[in-house]
């Protein structure tokens, strides 16, 4: 995937789902890759894949790993609060 770089592994279709969501609504393209050439037979069988690696742009790189940390922020801020 050329002019494309890893941003992170999602643990699953799930996490894999909200996070391209989140990118793709702040206008950043996203690619997946399933790490494991097994992941689609354990769709199969198991209703989802695991381990899918995200792709951005080499350009946007900075601004998704941006967006992802103020998610993860947020997150620990919420959890903070119960």
């Amino acid at each position: 995937m050329e002019g494309w770089t890893f941003l992170m592994q999602a643990y699953n279709d799930v996490e894999a789902g909200i996070v391209s969501g989140m990118l793709e609504t702040a206008s950043i393209p996203v690619r997946r890759k399933e790490s494991d050439p097994l992941a689609g037979a354990m769709r199969v069988v198991g209703g989802q894949a695991y381990e899918i690696d995200l792709y951005v742009p080499e350009e946007m790189l900075s601004r998704a790993r941006a967006l992802l940390a103020s998610l993860q922020e947020s997150e620990n801020e919420n959890g903070e609060n119960r």
